[in-house]
């Protein structure tokens, strides 16, 4: 009877990953077929201001976001069982993001209107805030840490279908790329707020004001894991930035081309590793030694799957530019930036798993000074030798700071789990 219901069990989590997993690929493709797109109707410089606009989003996410895609998951998943706790989490979550949304949303316009570099697309921008207004709802943590995996990856399917329908239906002029991002914001929106509804009517956890001490002793006790966040942010996106500051639109569009296949596989390692995530705190706070055996055992089969998809796509780095519509004029320059390039995604495959095991045993001090001291120097790398390595510059930076991340977080866990063996 046991061994049925081990069966029983194993059976159900290899399908809700599958699930999980078909759900969570249209957050890789949606890229892939919007920027081909994009750079055949708007060019290089289109997509990337596009990207910049996304990139500003994505800042101002994490503000609003304060970690709760990372600890409020973990809450939900060790509540999972007490609907009153579980209420409480989401409304003490859901206004504490709409408090920050006017926060950062303030200090955004002042930037937007004053800053030149900003200002001079400021209709772009504008209508990419609507991406960080629809974060607000974005019910997935909560998902997630119930384990859900069937809604939220029908809600992930629907929103970016319909994100890429209105892409390919509405940009049809240069100009219109001022919309893509107001398009994924909008579509984002819609089916956020339908997966409220739905925790509301199907699993009865209701929403409702909490008190004001509440929310500011949230936003106190996690400021400095927020901050590291804003930290991690900017080194993810810093690139995309000082591209465009330094080197112009056209660059940042042939580095945001490049940058489709770093963000591939960080969002799918990402993905991979949040869907373990729940079960995983569950399980180191049973058995240490037995969680690390089972994060070890997934980690290194992903590992071996990214090497040779990234095996494959060094061979086929030619046919893949194609695809993206590259400008024939920087086509051999950025084929070699390009290769050199997937060393990154190889090192994330690593460092990735590495940070959540970090976070998971509770290491936060140790993450928050990593991921600062790790940004303060890919950042400076970057300002300090851009003007003369260029692409170069950016993904060798890119480099030494994922082997930075992991030679540290290795020497985090690794204290650790000498003691629990």
């Amino acid at each position: 009877m046991k061994e049925r219901l081990l069966l029983i069990i194993n059976n159900e989590k290899k399908i809700n990953f599958l699930i999980y997993g078909f759900g969570q690929s249209f957050n890789l493709l949606s890229p892939l077929i919007i920027a081909p797109f994009i750079v055949a109707i708007c060019r290089e410089e289109g997509l990337g201001k596009v990207g910049l606009g996304f990139a500003m989003a994505l800042f101002l996410i994490l503000i609003v976001d304060y970690a709760f895609d990372v600890k409020g998951t973990k809450q939900v998943s060790e509540s999972r069982n007490n609907n009153q706790s579980l209420s409480h989490v989401l409304s003490v979550a859901l206004f504490t993001k709409l408090t920050l949304f006017f926060i950062a949303v303030s200090a955004a316009l002042l930037v937007i209107f004053f800053v030149p570099f900003l200002s001079q697309e400021k209709s772009m921008y504008l209508l990419s805030l609507t991406i960080v207004f629809a974060q607000v709802f974005n019910p997935i943590w909560f998902f997630q840490g119930l384990e859900k995996f069937r809604i939220l990856s029908l809600l992930n399917i629907f929103s970016k279908t319909t994100y890429v329908l209105l892409v390919y239906n509405f940009i049809k002029q240069p100009e219109d790329y001022i919309l893509t991002n107001f398009f994924l914001g909008i579509s984002s929106f819609f089916f956020n707020v339908l997966g409220l509804l739905i925790l509301n009517f199907k699993y009865q956890i209701k929403i409702n004001i909490p008190k004001l001490k509440d929310i500011t002793t949230i936003i106190k006790e996690d400021f400095t894991f927020c901050l590291s966040q804003l930290f991690l942010s900017a080194r993810q996106l810093s690139p995309l930035v000082l591209t465009g500051y330094f080197l112009g639109f056209s660059f940042a569009g042939q580095y945001k081309i490049i940058e489709q296949i770093i963000t591939l596989f960080r969002t799918y390692i990402q993905v991979f590793l949040k869907f373990f995530y729940p079960s995983l705190c569950y399980q180191v706070v049973i058995n240490q030694f037995s969680a690390f055996q089972h994060w070890k055992k997934y980690t290194f089969y992903n590992f071996f799957l990214i090497l040779a998809s990234l095996v494959f796509i060094f061979f086929f780095a030619e046919p893949i530019l194609h695809f993206f519509h590259l400008n024939p004029y920087y086509f051999v320059s950025v084929l070699a930036v390009f290769k050199v390039s997937l060393l990154v995604s190889l090192l994330m495959s690593f460092s990735l798993p590495l940070e959540q095991f970090v976070l998971v045993l509770g290491k936060n001090k140790k993450y928050i000074a990593t991921v600062i001291f790790v940004t303060i120097v890919n950042i400076l790398l970057i300002i300090i030798f851009i003007n003369y390595y260029q692409l170069y510059a950016v993904i060798g930076s890119m480099i030494i700071s994922e082997i930075l991340f992991i030679s540290m977080y290795f020497n985090s866990a690794f204290k650790n789990l000498k003691r629990v063996q």
